[in-house]
């Protein structure tokens, strides 16, 4: 049995021009026409990575960066909303606040107080697929962090009345950026409607019910089952060295016991899916003006397509000169905004496009306009330019998301996440290079189809009559 509280069951930016060591970049040169030319002497120094595993199953990922003396601290767990019980939406979510309570050695609110009183600044995510939870304080504070993770692993206290405050703060969260934002509630029933892998088809926010269901026995259960060290990832980016790292990790973590080995979810569904679109209108009391969704099935994260898919994304909503903003902004003046974003997730991704319609403007033309420009990019393809503004865009990607120890801590767990690989972050520029225009097309043959394709429009709720 692991170790748990004897009470029952209660129930910063880096300067500009100032780069991390080692970090090289080579600008590419206008030609006299204009054009972008090709960059022949791009490339990244690789971060340096070390990882090691505790006996009890906690993997670790190292980051040696000397250039501030700031470190980032970051423990992903492997439970989001696709492993949550029936009946118990939210909870994951719900969970990732309960962390931020009391331990057996820390008083409500007193991890908060102190890290922050160290200098550092923390927080929490949760997503389908993780929990995260994260530090950036002073090198010399990372025991303090350390100490903290493994506190919260070991020893939380699960209280009646901590989870009732959490699940008001929940509560009052999602009233604020769901029930009380135009558009939402349809953005969400996209998300829902699009995908047919049964842990995703409920709302990570959770519904009121689900949450008011919820139990003090439910979060110890999730606790013992889920917050184990065989089922999460710490992360340490900074002024450290690997051998600091592990010696604080093993006094911190090494006594605390492995957990149940974590069920498997089920399959991901083939994609694309071929049985036909999918569609849904939904009145919206809080627009004043239509929108539009258009969803298609993308594969895992770890798909090889992922790469083509999300250049893809580039050319069709990359910036004031993409396919997108071109056709419907400037040239029809169709659209106020539109913009197209490609979701990685381990059971199956989604590229969505979505538009606001300018004001006379039917949302049907605004679907009309994005599907001729699908079919021209499926029979004509793209062109060279296209392609390398799209690579020079995942490039300054590459770049920037080297410039804080936050960011760089960031891609080594999703680089684990999704491919159980951190060393995979230095070769992603490589496997974007790789990438050809027939790439792209294929790509946009085989998952912008009509068959794969799921449309959301939510209406301004006096034009539905209701």
């Amino acid at each position: 049995m692991r170790k748990r509280s004897g009470r029952p069951c209660r129930s910063a930016l880096r300067p500009r021009g100032v780069y991390p060591l080692g970090l090289v970049v080579t600008v590419a040169v206008l030609t006299h026409a204009g054009s972008v030319a090709a960059q022949t002497d791009f490339r990244l120094s690789p971060i340096p990575i070390d990882t090691f595993t505790l006996a009890n199953g906690l993997h670790v990922i190292v980051s040696e960066d000397h250039s501030t003396p700031v470190v980032a601290v970051s423990m992903w767990y492997y439970v989001g909303s696709a492993h949550e019980p029936t009946g118990r939406s939210g909870f994951a979510h719900l969970f990732e606040h309960l962390l931020f309570e009391e331990t057996e050695n820390l008083d409500d609110g007193e991890f908060d107080r102190l890290i922050t009183q160290a200098g550092g600044v923390l927080n929490g995510t949760t997503d389908n697929d993780r929990t995260a939870y994260f530090e950036i304080l002073p090198a010399n504070r990372l025991n303090l962090a350390l100490w903290a993770h493994a506190e919260r692993m070991d020893r939380l206290v699960v209280t009646e009345r901590g989870l009732e405050t959490q699940r008001e703060v929940v509560k009052e969260e999602r009233r604020f950026r769901i029930d009380n934002q135009p558009y939402a509630h349809a953005q969400l029933a996209l998300d829902t409607l699009a995908t047919d892998y049964p842990p995703y088809r409920h709302l990570t926010i959770g519904t009121m019910d689900d949450l008011d269901a919820a139990t003090a026995g439910d979060a110890l259960d999730f606790y013992e089952r889920y917050y184990v060290p065989n089922n999460a990832v710490l992360a340490v980016v900074g002024d450290v060295t690997p051998r600091q790292v592990r010696t604080l990790t093993e006094e911190y973590f090494g006594a605390i016991p492995r957990g149940t080995e974590v069920p498997s979810l089920p399959p991901v569904p083939t994609t694309p899916r071929t049985d036909g679109e999918r569609r849904l209108e939904l009145p919206d009391p809080l627009a004043q003006l239509p929108r539009i969704w258009m969803a298609y099935n993308t594969p895992p994260a770890d798909h090889p397509d992922a790469y083509a898919l999300d250049l893809l994304v580039g050319v069709l909503s990359g910036g004031e000169s993409s396919r997108l903003e071109r056709r419907l902004v400037q040239d029809e003046q169709a659209a106020l905004a539109i913009a197209a974003f490609n979701r990685d997730r381990l059971g199956g991704g989604m590229l969505t496009i979505g538009a606001i319609p300018n004001v006379g403007v039917e949302v049907e033309r605004i679907e009309e306009l994005v599907a001729a420009e699908i079919v021209t990019l499926q029979e004509a393809g793209i062109t060279d330019r296209e392609l390398r503004k799209a690579k020079n865009q995942e490039r300054a990607d590459a770049v920037t998301s080297r410039l804080r120890v936050q960011s760089k801590g960031n891609l080594l767990q999703a680089a684990q996440l999704h491919y159980r690989d951190p060393f995979r972050v230095n070769n992603q520029v490589e496997r974007y290079e790789a990438i050809t225009l027939e790439d792209l097309r294929r790509v946009a043959r085989t998952y912008l189809t009509s068959d794969n394709q799921t449309v959301v429009i939510a209406r301004p709720a006096a034009a539905t009559g209701r």
